[in-house]
């Protein structure tokens, strides 16, 4: 009488695993589609994103004159994490070496059409311990897949 019980308990939640289950259908294969075509991460024009935000948000929020300067080690940590019918995203890490002579962790993500009104791939990015108003604490943990 246990094992029946059990069986059709266990036959229960399988089947209610298996309804919450769902196709993903690809981004690329919406009405409107994704091109899942992303700059790497070491492409200058992510890195001079970068660094002019991170420049812009020391000099205007933080009254810093501190910048980015070499950013290497760079490496790919993820692509498309969240799954295929998700905005496409590539997740990056790399040190990046500041105008202080320190260097810090550098996470980054390309996010494509999340640009400016949506024409053009967005960058999000955290400089650990320069994550001043902890926007991604603790230590960057929200910018990582």
């Amino acid at each position: 009488m246990r094992f029946r019980v059990l069986f059709v308990a266990l036959l229960a939640l399988t089947g209610a695993g298996l309804a919450n289950a769902r196709e993903q259908v690809p981004a690329e294969e919406r009405w409107w589609p994704y091109a899942a075509q992303l700059p790497g991460c070491d492409d200058p024009a992510v890195l001079d994103r970068i660094r002019s935000r991170f420049a812009g948000k020391e000099s205007g929020y933080w009254a810093s004159s501190l910048s980015i300067g070499p950013i290497d080690h760079i490496r790919t940590t993820s692509f498309r994490p969240n799954g295929l019918d998700l905005i496409p995203r590539r997740y990056c890490r790399a040190t990046a070496h500041l105008s202080n002579r320190r260097a810090s962790t550098l996470y980054y993500s390309v996010i494509e059409d999340a640009g400016i009104i949506g024409y053009t791939y967005g960058v999000h990015f955290c400089l650990t311990a320069y994550d001043r108003n902890w926007a991604n604490a603790p230590e960057c943990k929200m910018a990582r897949p």
